[in-house]
């Protein structure tokens, strides 16, 4: 009996399985809403990739790291961009440096055995993940902003994420198999769970949007945020945290002009940083932070990023 049917991701932070053969975990302080980690279930279930859209910064990529932490599984992570290819994630094939290495033999005179076709080929992390299904070995994939490759992009994927094998056309005969002759419910506890980001910088195909299942990551509430903060600094929340807490809750909803780029969760993750670094050196405490204008805040360089923003902020006078 495998052991793999019964790892589920449960968005807590903690990983309860042993992890597999050279993966290293790096703990990940990722706490998930029960919708998400439904969400993440499900395409473990189905063997669908997972499509995650939302504001920059709200947590998609890094949902990816802990999931594999707390699957123990290791991580094959895809950044994609302009210029990627989707034949990139399965391998690269160097025609030129095997070239150069028959050219170099011809003028040395060398009697060394020239490398085989297969030296040259080098695979990528969805190639990688397709390798280890192909010896039973689960893992997850992380394609990141795949709205950043060209249309065609996603298209050329299709037959990938269906089938999950591909040949390297470069080396007759030599094939990756995930399903290994059989269907992929069959293989389904062997197979990637691969998830998918993407900011909308541009619409995916509908034949895409069909095989994937698909989470909106929503802002987090109030006390989603205060737990994602104990979870980061492994500590209760302090006075100042709760403070800066409630200056950050008031600025990110607030009604006198719309934000052309909304603090997200990362950037209020490092805000508190140089809070707690200012807490610690004796120049700032939560008094003196509830006192502060909204319009004055410090640090704004880590929260607001375009200068429409700041200048608006001065709309925010007299409000603390």
């Amino acid at each position: 009996m495998n052991e793999f049917k019964n790892r589920v991701y449960t968005g807590d932070g903690n990983c309860r399985y042993e992890s597999l053969k050279d993966v290293q975990l790096v703990p990940e302080p990722y706490i998930a809403p029960p919708r998400l980690a439904e969400a993440v279930n499900d395409a473990l279930y189905l063997r669908r990739p997972l499509l995650l859209e939302g504001e920059p910064g709200c947590g998609k990529t890094r949902l990816a790291y802990a999931v594999a932490y707390e699957l123990g599984y290791s991580l094959k992570e895809c950044y994609i961009r302009s210029t990627s290819r989707a034949q990139d994630l399965l391998y690269t094939y160097d025609a030129v440096q095997r070239l150069y290495d028959i050219q170099e033999k011809k003028i040395s005179d060398s009697q060394d055995k020239i490398l085989a076709r297969r030296d040259y080929v080098e695979l990528g992390k969805l190639g990688e993940a397709i390798e280890l299904s192909q010896n039973n070995i689960p893992s997850v994939v992380l394609i990141d902003e795949i709205d950043k490759a060209d249309i065609d992009f996603p298209n050329d994927l299709l037959l990938v994420l269906d089938k999950l094998q591909f040949e390297v056309d470069e080396v007759k005969g030599w094939k990756f198999d995930a399903l290994q002759g059989k269907t992929s419910e069959e293989r389904r506890d062997f197979l990637p769970l691969i998830i998918i980001t993407s900011n909308r910088e541009k619409e995916l195909p509908q034949a895409f949007l069909r095989r994937c299942l698909f989470y909106y990551i929503d802002f987090p509430q109030e006390e989603e945020l205060t737990n994602i903060v104990t979870s980061h600094f492994q500590k209760a929340i302090s006075p100042l945290f709760e403070e800066a807490l409630k200056k950050f809750w008031k600025l990110r909803h607030q009604k006198s002009f719309p934000w052309r780029k909304k603090p997200s969760t990362s950037e209020f993750i490092n805000w508190l940083r140089l809070l707690e670094r200012d807490e610690l050196k004796n120049k700032l405490t939560p008094k003196q932070l509830a006192e502060i204008d909204l319009s004055q805040l410090p640090y704004f360089d880590t929260i607001v990023k375009t200068q429409n923003d700041l200048n608006a902020l001065d709309k925010l006078k007299g409000l603390k």
